[in-house]
């Protein structure tokens, strides 16, 4: 009886026991790949916000808000619905770590680029888009499931480098894909490009401003600027209104794309969203 009611009591706290998978939450798709991939199987991986949805204006559901009960890790990106949440969640549950594995990258980030990038990802938690950053993420959970895990720490090792060579990779076949685009200007409906557009030397232009939709005389000016720079592509995202986009591209003779930065198979969709830019600004 003592065993049975010792064994309801850890399940009810959330920590890991034998014959268990540590459970890992995190906030987006990208990011359940990411401890997928350092974890090879060994922790189970719930996330937040699914497919379709929009982090900016998300609210878990309450079976989300239960399951943390028996969580061991959150791994926080810095989307807009975690500062609403995060600090109850950490009231709710305060036996869960929440380990924040972006900060350092924004910090970073902003001190090495020029004025302009700086500005644009002070205002964007889209650090993922630029696989370098990637590469210090996953870092940070491989070392988190190490100390989690220690009796798996050589297979999170190992995983975690596989891992980052792929992300290597990707970053070379991305820079070359770009290298020798002749037009760099990205017309977006949303401004979740920034960290891209900064690693690979394009400038992003947002049809959404400050979080809001475009005004009138602001679309005209913009269209205006595309017509005289010869940009006939508009680049949307499917967790977004693209009605501006679509008038713009209208008015330009030009085509709309839909990117997706919060697609699950980061690296195959990093691929695809660089085929889609550089197909988008080379037919222009």
């Amino acid at each position: 009886m003592k065993r049975y009611a010792l064994l309801c009591l850890l399940l009810l706290s959330g920590h890991v026991y034998a014959g268990t998978k540590p459970l890992v939450f995190v906030s987006i798709l990208p990011q359940k790949f990411f401890v997928e991939q350092v974890s090879q199987g060994l922790v189970e991986v719930e996330v937040m916000v699914g497919p379709g949805q929009n982090p900016t204006t998300y609210e878990p559901t309450p079976r989300k808000i239960s399951a943390l009960a028996r969580a061991d890790i959150y791994f926080t990106i810095g989307v807009p619905f975690e500062n609403a949440w995060l600090n109850r969640i950490r009231r709710n549950y305060p036996q869960m770590k929440v380990v924040q594995c972006c900060d350092d990258i924004i910090d970073m980030s902003a001190l090495h680029a020029d004025a302009e990038h700086a500005e644009h990802q002070a205002d964007d938690p889209h650090v993922w888009t630029s696989p370098n950053n990637v590469i210090a993420i996953a870092r940070r959970i491989g070392q988190e499931l190490s100390m989690l895990d220690s009796n798996n720490t050589d297979r999170y090792q190992q995983a975690t480098a596989s891992f980052i060579q792929r992300l290597s990779e990707l970053d070379q076949q991305i820079g070359k894909l770009t290298r020798d685009l002749s037009k760099r200007k990205l017309i977006v409906s949303h401004p979740a490009w920034s960290f891209y557009a900064a690693e690979y030397g394009f400038e992003q232009i947002s049809i959404e401003q400050n979080g809001k939709d475009i005004q009138a005389s602001s679309l005209r000016n913009l269209i205006r600027q595309a017509q005289q720079d010869n940009i006939k592509t508009v680049f949307t995202q499917p967790q977004f209104n693209d009605k501006a986009a679509r008038i713009i591209a209208t008015e330009l003779g030009g085509k709309v794309y839909s990117l997706d930065p919060l697609a699950y198979d980061y690296i195959e969709n990093m691929l695809i969203t660089t085929r889609l830019i550089v197909d988008g600004l080379t037919d222009e």
